[in-house]
């Protein structure tokens, strides 16, 4: 048998040698996704980030006593656990999200009680009725008030009333009326109706029993999304030496939204600039596992001088993102201030001091 050529043989081992590399870059390039059942969505993202995965889509479900896991946890992921992804590709979940919306009545008066933690829109509610032979649609335009704060209530009431009648779990009524239109009284059993709706800007919420006369008050929990401000810490955290300075999540359960939370800048290069400095754009290469105007908790934004060698955050974090300054520019070697997203209150945090750890945590 006739040998091939030497140069059929380096082509065949160079091919070999190749394809070899591929599989093991492939390899290289999954990653195991983790389970998260049971966790609360921050905590998951954590989760995914470190082992080189990003939280995708949240859907929400309403938990139940049924539900068999924790309020605000996630029932579902689109990636099984134990199983490969890409590195880098993102995990869908479901999230069980606990009632935020109550709403209380008999065959006079509903209450509906706002338990979101924010400020609810009423403008964005309509109620309507679901069969009976004479629909009603209620806008929630209709309460005087636009929206009402967090814990208190609105009312409406289909007999005559001074004023309005407490209920819990309300800390007060903040909007009311009495009216005897019956094209108003969505929730009564009237002209055959036993069910009515909740639909927050076009969205059904849930559906609810209407009703009947004579019957015992009835409760109907729903849940509606909230703002960014859902599952968010009240803070931003910063930790600083003269050389660094990290922005921590030092929550165990909760995002710490940075979108609008920008940094005055009084280095004299840079005097009165504002800095937006969770800024997706702000960062270079490499691409962020994680999300660095949305941190989960443990994770970090480390901002060095670039005149001195940084090894590590000056406190324990997952470092999704690191900016090196020009020392013109260090806005902590100086005060600092914060415009923060939640108030209109000017903040300041002080210069670092030399040979120490500074601490400072201002309003989100």
């Amino acid at each position: 048998m006739t040998n091939p050529p030497k140069h059929l043989w380096i082509a065949f081992l160079l091919i070999c040698f190749g394809l070899l590399s591929q599989r093991a870059f492939a390899q290289e390039n999954m990653v195991t996704v983790p389970d998260l059942t049971g966790q609360p969505a921050p905590k998951a993202a954590a989760m995914l980030n470190r082992v080189g995965l990003n939280f995708g889509t949240e859907t929400r479900s309403q938990w139940t006593s049924a539900s068999g896991l924790p309020q605000n946890s996630i029932s579902a992921q689109s990636v099984a656990a134990g199983q490969q992804a890409k590195r880098g590709s993102a995990i869908d979940v479901t999230v069980l999200r606990a009632p935020n919306l109550i709403l209380i009545y008999d065959d006079k008066t509903l209450t509906l009680a706002n338990q979101t933690g924010e400020t609810l829109d009423l403008t964005e509610l309509v109620f309507n009725t679901l069969d009976g032979a004479k629909p009603v649609s209620f806008p929630g335009t209709l309460w005087q008030a636009n929206e009402i704060d967090n814990t208190q209530c609105a009312q409406i009431s289909a007999v005559q009333r001074q004023g309005p009648a407490q209920t819990d779990p309300c800390s007060a009524i903040q909007t009311w009326f009495w009216t005897t239109n019956a094209g108003n009284h969505f929730w009564l059993g009237l002209n055959g109706v036993t069910r009515f709706n909740v639909v927050q800007s076009g969205v059904e919420r849930g559906t609810c029993a209407a009703a009947q006369a004579g019957a015992a008050p009835q409760r109907c929990e729903l849940y509606v999304p909230g703002s960014a401000g859902e599952d968010a810490t009240e803070y931003v955290y910063f930790a600083y030496t003269t050389t660094q300075l990290a922005v921590i999540n030092k929550s165990a359960d909760k995002w710490m939204p940075l979108n609008g939370v920008n940094i005055v800048n009084h280095a004299p290069a840079v005097a009165g600039s504002t800095f937006a400095f969770a800024d997706p754009k702000v960062f270079p290469n490499p691409v962020t596992i994680g999300q660095t105007d949305r941190l989960a908790p443990g994770q970090c934004l480390l901002y060095t001088n670039r005149s001195a060698p940084v090894t590590a955050a000056p406190e324990p974090c997952d470092v999704i993102a690191r900016l090196d300054l020009d020392p013109s520019v260090v806005f902590w070697a100086l005060d600092f201030g914060l415009n923060s997203a939640t108030d209109d209150i000017p903040h300041i945090c002080p210069a670092a001091t030399p040979d120490k750890l500074t601490i400072c945590a201002m309003p989100r």
